[in-house]
């Protein structure tokens, strides 16, 4: 029931996607145009297009790209200089009970996908998989994407409105034209909003190198130490702005609006040198527990 429910949605988010972006070319630009070809017509579509085209592009290999998963027999490298995690008790690497095998630095267990995920940020419905280290960095490209697509579009919309409202009256009114202005706003607008906002997060934790998952560790260690429960505490995955971004898009700022295979290979990761001590939180519908990072670099877990 759950995969049929997860390929609806899908289903549903490319019709919505094909309606706004497809519905306004036919309905409003089209006749706008006086339904002729022409150069300017040409200028118009072609990046709204364009944007479209890798807007489904990454889209699509969001929901077909496996994220990452943890190679059978993996354990950790107990003398790796990116270090690896343990629990306090036990002094064990981190063991997931459910997949019956250790996991990776940033790995979490899903329970929709019912196995652990190499970098876990989120399952997400609207695409119906995991967004890990294998997919994410498609993801921020869905998202961007959509953003510039729906700005484009509504931009082109309200010039539409705006030039008939200029002289006076509706140039060659259509009852069909005006009923497709009013559903393209009231699909676009709120997306733009929605994604909009969603978007922020993302590029902020793309910058900080921070995974959804890991977000909410920091806010719940950031209130402890405020409670003066723990020590100040720094992320050690924050190798600034540039790294951060290179570490999920790749080194060459020419393609990072093109897919491209994750730098690594999700097992392991850089960390700073000057990171001291980090503690993380994991929500109780994760592998729960609160981890830390010791001078010799491992990551203390409780189960």
């Amino acid at each position: 029931m759950g995969r049929w429910l997860g390929r609806i949605v899908v289903g549903l988010t490319l019709s919505l996607i094909s309606f706004i972006a497809y519905s306004s070319q036919i309905f409003i630009i089209w006749p706008w145009y006086g339904r002729e070809l022409s150069v300017e017509l040409m200028t118009l579509l072609g990046p709204f297009n364009l944007l479209v085209g890798m807007l489904l592009w990454n889209y699509w290999l969001c929901v077909l790209t496996d994220p990452g998963q943890v190679p059978k027999d993996w354990q950790p490298d107990v003398q790796s200089e990116h270090g690896y995690e343990v629990k306090p008790l036990t002094g064990t690497p981190r063991y997931c009970r459910t997949c019956q095998s250790y996991k990776p630095p940033r790995a979490h267990h899903c329970k929709q996908c019912k196995r652990c995920v190499l970098r876990m940020d989120h399952h997400c419905p609207w695409v119906n998989n995991c967004i890990g280290f294998a997919n994410y960095g498609h993801f921020i490209r869905f998202l961007f994407f959509v953003d510039v697509a729906c700005i484009y579009h509504v931009t082109v919309i309200t010039r539409r409105v705006f030039e008939g409202m200029g002289r006076g009256y509706w140039d060659e009114p259509s009852g069909v034209e005006l009923i497709f202005i009013v559903l393209n706003y009231v699909t676009c607008v709120p997306v733009i909003c929605a994604v909009g906002a969603f978007s922020i997060y993302h590029f902020y934790c793309l910058l900080a190198n921070s995974t959804t998952i890991e977000g909410w560790e920091k806010d719940k260690a950031a209130t402890l130490v405020r409670r003066g429960k723990i020590q100040e505490i720094k992320f050690p995955y924050d190798l600034g702005y540039k790294s951060n971004v290179v570490s999920v898009l790749g080194s060459n700022p020419l393609l990072w609006c093109c897919p491209t295979v994750p730098p690594g290979n999700g097992l392991k990761y850089d960390m700073t040198t000057d990171y001291g001590e980090w503690m993380e939180l994991q929500s109780s519908s994760h592998a729960g527990g609160v981890h830390g990072f010791g001078a010799a670099g491992k990551r203390i877990v409780e189960p």
